[in-house]
């Protein structure tokens, strides 16, 4: 991967994504200690690596919203895998000044009834509460998914969300 990330800001690139995927399935144990905890070293290896290349890390830590986990469940696995992927990031010696956050807004799962109708002012103020409880103060840009969301209420959600 160094090399790759060597190339690519030889090429003139300055930004590089890595993405992991956790699932929440509460029957199932998911997303377990092990899933969080060896996604979180994946992304903090990458930053790394990034970082050493000369590129912003941009860190992907997304959460599906397949499922039916209400919006609760959704902020408590939030605020557990932001946790771990900041430590990791630390232990792994990455600048958290030079990177980048790609998370989704806090959502039900899409089998959830409020998926489709739920208060956009309830997803503001959730993502809000989970950001401000796991993103160092350092951490200088959080770019959102559209979490399966319209155009149209995510953009609602993000504008409440907006100090």
């Amino acid at each position: 991967m160094a090399d790759r990330c060597a190339a690519y800001y030889d090429a003139g690139v300055r930004f590089a994504k890595w993405r992991c995927l956790l699932r929440i399935d509460a029957a199932a144990g998911q997303p377990s200690a092990l899933a969080v905890a060896d996604n979180a070293v994946g992304l903090a290896r990458y930053a790394a690596t990034a970082q050493a290349a000369g590129l912003v890390p941009i860190i992907e830590p997304e959460i599906a919203i397949d499922g039916r986990h209400d919006a609760a469940a959704a902020a408590a696995v939030a605020e557990e895998v932001l946790s771990v992927v900041y430590r990791t990031l630390q232990v792994y010696g990455v600048l958290l000044e030079g990177t980048l956050l790609k998370p989704q807004m806090v959502l039900p799962g899409m089998d959830h009834p409020a998926f489709a109708g739920g208060d956009v002012v309830d997803v503001a103020a959730l993502t809000l509460r989970t950001l401000r409880r796991t993103v160092p103060p350092a951490v200088p840009g959080v770019m959102f998914l559209s979490g399966g969301q319209s155009e149209a209420r995510a953009t609602a959600a993000t504008a409440k969300a907006t100090p």
